[in-house]
């Protein structure tokens, strides 16, 4: 199935295991209500221009089980609350976060907060922050092969159970590390 989104949307999305989508943003913007903004459980492509946001605490633009495929997009997180390593201001997550498969293209632009906010979190988590909670000891694995990433604590942070491959792409962060393994 092909979505193509006609208007700015406040909506919680969730691709149930077994879907396979492919959606065109289509120069909008879809904003979380209160969880994650996409959890994807199945196959999911996500194209075109426009825009991915949450605004909420412990909260994911991207939350990914299954397999994703990123064409195009501004992922962010905007209302990140502090810009300090040591303080969340109770709101602060991962932009993305990759429990399953993710393939991110040129094109795609992440950032974590604006005006330099979002630097509690690192922008990107590929794996488990705790190794204990992957039931499954699958690997998430992440292929990057283009796209700028800006800021978080880290930009990119493959932890536990996390299978990176960067082929290209921006990396910037004023904080920590580009890249945490």
């Amino acid at each position: 199935d092909t979505i193509v989104l006609l208007d700015n949307v406040i909506e919680n999305i969730t691709i149930a295991e077994g879907k396979n989508i492919v959606l065109d943003l289509n120069e909008c913007k879809i904003t979380n209500s209160s969880v994650h903004t996409i959890t994807n459980n199945g196959t999911l492509v996500i194209e075109g221009d426009g825009t991915v946001d949450n605004v909420t605490h412990q909260k994911a633009a991207i939350y990914n089980n299954g397999t994703i495929t990123l064409n195009g997009g501004n992922y962010t997180r905007s209302q990140e609350a502090l810009n300090s390593p040591d303080e969340s201001g109770d709101n602060s997550y991962y932009t993305l976060l990759n429990h399953g498969k993710m393939t991110i293209n040129d094109g795609v632009k992440v950032s974590q907060g604006a005006d330099g906010k979002g630097q509690f979190s690192s922008l990107i988590e590929n794996g488990w922050y705790n190794g204990n909670q992957n039931t499954s000891k699958k690997n998430s694995v992440m292929i990057i092969n283009g796209g700028v990433f800006n800021g978080g604590l880290n930009t990119i942070k493959n932890d536990d159970y996390g299978e990176l491959i960067i082929n290209d792409g921006t990396f910037k962060n004023t904080t920590q590390a580009a890249f945490l393994n």
